[in-house]
Parts: C-alpha cells; structure tokens; sequence
C-alpha cells in the first residue's frame, strides 16, 4: 500500500472517529441522562428523543468538519500497525463480553422499560464491571494512533470523559436496582480499568 493511500486510509478512519463517537455519547447521555423519564414514558419516546440529539449533534459536527478532523500528524507505519493491533485486540473481548449481553442490553432496554433482571458478575464482569467501555476505550485508542489526526486525538480525549460521566450515571441506576448487592460488587471489581494480573481473562 503506498503513502497516498495510507494517506487516504487515515483520514477515513479520522472521519468515522469523529462522527461515531460523538453519536454514541449523544445516544447514551440522552438515555441515562433522562432514565427517570423514560421509566415512565413509552420507550418509543426515549429513542425518539435520542434520535433528536444525534441528528442535531451530527449537525454541529458537519457544520464545522475541518475543525473536527483537525490537523493530519502524518503517516507513521509503526504507528498505524501499533494502533490497528490495539484496535483488533478489542475485538478479542467482544465475543466474550457479547455472550452476556443481549442486543437489547447493549441498546439500553431493560433500562428505558424498567425491566428486572439479574446483576451479571461472571466471565468479563468478574474483572471489571463495565467490560465493554473498556473494550471501547481500547478499541478507541487503538483507532485514534492508526489515524493519526489531532482531531481523532482531541475527539477521543472528550469522549473518554463523557464516558466516565455515563458511567457514574449508569453506576447511580445500578445502585438504586440492586441496591447493597451492587455495592459489594463495586468493592470487589474495578469499574474499567483492570488488574494487570487479570486483564489476560478479558482476552481469553
């Protein structure tokens, strides 16, 4: 693959980075941001107005693209393969952790309807209680040295915060559902980062 098209590769990447992230903090603060509404609410009111704030996000994002994208840092192959290897590590998780979690989990269902179910704290939610950010925050990083792009830096930054916000959000419902049961997970189970002796059980 030549320079030109390594170039073009990158900035592809870029683009994806910075719509899709963006997106997925708009989609999951609408939800966990407004939870007590939607319980009480048809869900259909939840992902509608959720819809609202993607689209007027993806608005604010187009509208001002460039300064989304933000300056090209360059091709650096040792830095594309290190990113692409991080970002296939995430992959690795995926399987495991999508064996606990139905599509309707990962849509946020169960909290939109209020719906019960039982805490999960075995396989990859025995070594951290939020599995699959983490894989996000792997997956993420690993995209962002690939393309290197200030904006796919600057845009990865804000959302690793935003996400640590949704977190805390989504910990606070955990605790009112499961109450001194979730408590007791949290002392036993890191939120997102791993022990560095456990991290292997995420991957295997």
């Amino acid at each position: 693959m030549d320079a030109i098209s390594l170039d073009a590769v990158r900035y592809g990447l870029t683009v994806v980075l910075v719509v899709i992230l963006p997106v997925v903090i708009a989609f999951w603060i609408t939800i966990h941001g407004a939870i007590a509404i939607w319980k009480t609410r048809p869900a259909w009111q939840a992902y509608t107005a959720a819809l609202v704030v993607i689209l007027a996000t993806l608005a604010a994002i187009f509208s001002n693209f460039g300064d989304a994208i933000g300056r090209d840092l360059g091709t650096v192959p040792g830095l594309l393969l290190v990113g692409a290897g991080i970002y296939f590590s995430s992959w690795r998780m995926s399987s495991r952790i999508r064996s606990h979690l139905s599509f309707r989990t990962f849509a946020g269902v169960p909290e939109v309807k209020g719906e019960a179910h039982d805490l999960i704290e075995s396989g990859p939610f025995s070594v951290v209680r939020h599995p699959r950010y983490f894989m996000i925050l792997v997956g993420t990083i690993g995209w962002a040295l690939a393309a290197n792009y200030s904006g796919g830096y600057a845009v990865s930054g804000l959302f690793f915060i935003a996400l640590y916000l949704i977190m805390r959000m989504e910990e606070r419902e955990l605790i009112a559902r499961f109450g001194d049961t979730y408590r007791d997970y949290q002392t036993r189970v890191p939120m997102v980062l791993p022990r560095l002796t456990r991290i292997g059980q995420l991957f295997a």
